[in-house]
């Protein structure tokens, strides 16, 4: 198959054949919604990164703005969700579509199908109910087999919290999680595994100013040698960045020990049934306090398992997570345990929470949102009886 042929006509036909899966998305009061599929660029770039533009199909509008076919369901239909009223008010949608994509190994078209829960202010709860019909799709669409991973990036951030870290060093390991590689390359940092970044002078001056201070010295400096900001940054981003860079070259002099404590928690690995007990032990071997995000931790299992799911079977991840800035707590993915394991074809389904996307897009204030995807064209060919 070559990069501009599709899956998504088959897979459709799948779907309509399991003519439970759209009654099945549709159940709990989810509306189905199906998101235009020229949407503005923007809302992608601004929200996943200039990286997602060489995968996207790209064209211009009729003022000149940039338009793309739609990647993915999430975005547009939060982007819907904002428009149509209130950001916080409760809402349900379900969808069923083809999205568009270039890709080297792939179909440029799929088919893909989803739930998305927002303003749901019990957030253990709605958690809990998407992960069980994450579970009900796979199961109709004829994965016998699945491998469900689950990780928790607020227990994440409730650890570099309750740590003795510079605020700088904070926000980069939030940012990095997901990725370990470049979490393990900060901790490196951190211990002096690697030798510090050069020093730049000016950031320990700014470093030692107030905010404002610290911006209105870059913009007289920027202004005395008739420089313009680089890059698009203004004279504030300059500064915060200087200052940062001062501040974690501060943080890797300070806390080799916060280093050795979060390696051992990214390394917990057991089944979801036993992390919140495993995740309480290493806390209390450390002595930091993680009470509160525990009982979230807690409460949201116990909502999962009352739904039939089997706990035991889950895999506990304390690296796992999602690269993105909108992700902020449980997160899970589907893998089919038929398919090789290598490659993004091996997942079927991802999920989880993302209460800062609808803030990045305008909301004022983070907004309660869950749901996840599946990707019908990584059902179909493997069969799995889903001509059942």
């Amino acid at each position: 198959m070559t990069p501009y042929e599709t899956t998504a006509a088959p897979a459709l036909a799948v779907a309509d054949r399991l003519g439970g899966l759209k009654t099945l998305l549709a159940s709990g009061g989810n509306r189905f919604v199906e998101p235009a599929v020229l949407q503005p660029a923007a809302l992608f770039l601004d929200l996943a990164g200039e990286d997602l533009r060489r995968r996207m199909f790209l064209t211009s509008g009729p003022g000149g703005e940039e338009l793309c076919l739609r990647p993915d369901f999430t975005i547009p239909v939060c982007n819907m969700h904002l428009t149509g009223g209130s950001a916080d008010r409760p809402a349900g949608y379900a969808y069923l579509g083809p999205i568009f994509r270039q890709r080297a190994d792939g179909p440029a078209e799929s088919l893909q199908a989803g739930i998305e829960r927002l303003g749901d202010t019990d957030l253990e709860a709605a958690d809990a109910d998407v992960l069980a019909r994450a579970l009900e799709v796979v199961r109709l669409v004829g994965i016998a087999r699945p491998q469900v991973r689950l990780g928790d990036e607020g227990l994440f951030t409730a650890l570099i919290e309750a740590l003795p870290l510079p605020q700088a060093w904070r926000r980069r390991l939030s940012a990095a999680f997901g990725d370990t590689g470049r979490v393990l390359a900060a901790l490196d940092w951190l211990e002096g595994r690697v030798a510090e970044a050069p020093a730049v002078p000016i950031a320990g001056a700014l470093a030692d100013a107030d905010p404002e201070t610290a911006r209105a010295l870059v913009e007289n400096m920027l202004a005395v040698a008739g420089l313009t900001p680089v890059g698009g940054r203004s004279p504030a981003e300059i500064a915060d960045r200087l200052v940062e860079q001062a501040s974690l070259a501060a943080g890797a002099r300070l806390a080799p020990e916060a280093a050795l404590i979060l390696r051992r928690y990214l390394a917990i690995a057991c089944p979801l049934d036993r992390a919140g007990e495993t995740v309480a032990a290493f806390a209390a071997d450390v002595g930091v306090d993680l009470s509160a995000a525990l009982a979230c931790f807690a409460r949201r299992t116990a909502l999962i398992a009352a739904r039939g799911v089997d706990t035991a079977a889950i895999a506990f991840a304390g690296e796992f997570g999602r690269r993105l800035d909108y992700y902020t707590g449980f997160m899970f993915e589907v893998h089919d345990r038929a398919r090789p394991a290598g490659g993004q074809n091996g997942q079927i389904v991802g999920g989880g929470r993302y209460d800062r996307m609808l803030q990045l897009m305008g909301a004022g204030e983070s907004v309660p949102a869950v749901g996840f995807s599946i990707w019908l064209e990584r059902v179909v060919p493997a069969g799995n009886g889903a001509e059942a």
